[in-house]
């Protein structure tokens, strides 16, 4: 293996393993890699229709709008920001059907391109990334209900490229936990119920591939959509 594509994959091991160890599926952001030194910014909504948790505790929904940037530490190398507000929404099961308030949402992750065949215009990407939505506790017959989201995913992909279109498909490894709390006191950790799932998307670049606009679909492990829209500077 070539030298500098076997430092590739050392580097993102070693990032796959940071992330989890310390946090606990999100959108893969996509396969734009912003030049080194550079930076894309934009938009993303992401709407996670059901995520099924482990020993009946029912279902999770949420969805959140996120101010999105990324940078670029090399040419293959992509580290990704996003803050904004979210909800968390706990479906039928052992957990109460409740709706949480809008709070704060963020997340962050790499993506690396560890294989490129400008040819065939096809890219390798590995990736790790991370959201967790803090949504405002209710209060409902004098009892308060808090929860935590935490949503993250280990993914490869493989896009190809048609001129001003990418598509890409890839599997993702990924956990989505809520801390459910209970006038503070009753608290319970709840994992996934599954853990690996199926990308695909497609995205759209404009003006001189300046502007970019992507979907992405989530399934198996969950069922969840991501629209973005975002600009190269």
């Amino acid at each position: 293996m070539p030298r500098n594509i076997t430092g590739k994959f050392i580097l993102c091991a070693a990032l796959v393993i940071d992330l989890t160890d310390s946090l606990l599926a999100a959108p893969s952001n996509g396969t734009r890699f912003p030049p080194q030194w550079k930076i894309e910014s934009g938009y993303e909504y992401n709407v996670m229709f059901e995520r099924p948790l482990a020993r009946s505790f029912g279902d999770l929904k949420t969805q959140d709008h996120l101010y999105t940037l990324s940078f670029g530490v090399f040419d293959w190398l992509a580290v990704d920001g996003q803050a904004g507000i979210g909800d968390v929404i706990e479906s039928d099961g052992k957990l109460p059907k409740l709706e949480y308030n809008t709070g704060f949402a963020g997340g962050y992750g790499f993506r690396a391109r560890v294989f490129a065949n400008e040819k065939w215009g096809l890219r390798a990407i590995l990736g790790g990334q991370h959201i967790c939505v803090h949504p405002q506790g209710r209060t409902i017959d004098n009892n308060k209900y808090e929860a935590i989201l935490d949503d993250w995913q280990i993914s490869a992909i493989i896009a190809k490229d048609f001129k001003q279109i990418t598509v890409y498909t890839g599997i993702s490894g990924s956990d989505c936990e809520v801390i459910y709390k209970l006038n503070k006191h009753d608290t319970k950790r709840i994992s996934s119920d599954s853990y690996i799932g199926l990308i695909t998307g497609v995205e759209l670049y404009l003006f001189d591939d300046k502007a970019r606009i992507g979907a992405e679909g989530r399934f198996f492990s969950e069922t969840a959509l991501s629209v973005s829209a975002s600009w190269l500077f």
